[in-house]
């Protein structure tokens, strides 16, 4: 429920053009996914990250693009 709390004020901020989209975004992409028993990458909060073709959004449950894996690959460990 927190997240949810959290995604809502977010949104409201967003709306209101207090804050940047870059902002808003999360800590860091990694505490947002976890690796899965073949070593898939697996969204477990939806989240928008900030890539080098633009603002990419992922939800959990969907898979995520070839260069998003690279990007964790890379950033997580």
């Amino acid at each position: 429920m927190l997240s949810q709390a959290k995604h809502t004020l977010l949104g409201v901020l967003l709306a209101a053009g207090l804050i940047s989209p870059a902002a808003a975004q999360l800590a860091g992409p990694c505490a947002a996914f976890q690796r899965d028993a073949i070593g898939a990458w697996n969204a477990t909060e939806p989240l928008t990250i900030d890539t080098d073709i633009g603002l990419l959004d992922v939800m959990p449950g969907h898979p995520i693009s070839m260069r998003l894996a690279r990007i964790l690959d890379a950033r997580c460990r």
